[in-house]
């Protein structure tokens, strides 16, 4: 059985910068989803901590690697 820690989850979002609330936002992991995209300030994530209380989240995707500095840097278009 392999660990898996959140903070390297493709769905973990952490507050203030990628998301209001810290959680997981996962589908099917979600207290309270919305539809319209204007009601996003309403979700609630679910508890990232409880549902991963053992690492072995069951819906743990690793995050994508991260574009190198030129990549980011043209595609601002700079």
């Amino acid at each position: 059985m392999i660990r898996v820690d959140c903070k390297d989850c493709r769905y973990f979002r952490q507050a203030p910068y990628e998301a209001p609330r810290t959680g997981c936002w996962h589908p099917d992991h979600m207290e309270v989803a919305q539809k319209e995209p204007y009601l996003d300030q309403q979700q609630q994530p679910g508890d990232h901590r409880r549902i991963n209380a053992r690492g072995d989240c069951a819906s743990f995707e690793a995050r994508p690697p991260k574009p190198s500095f030129w990549k980011r840097l043209m595609n601002l278009g700079a």
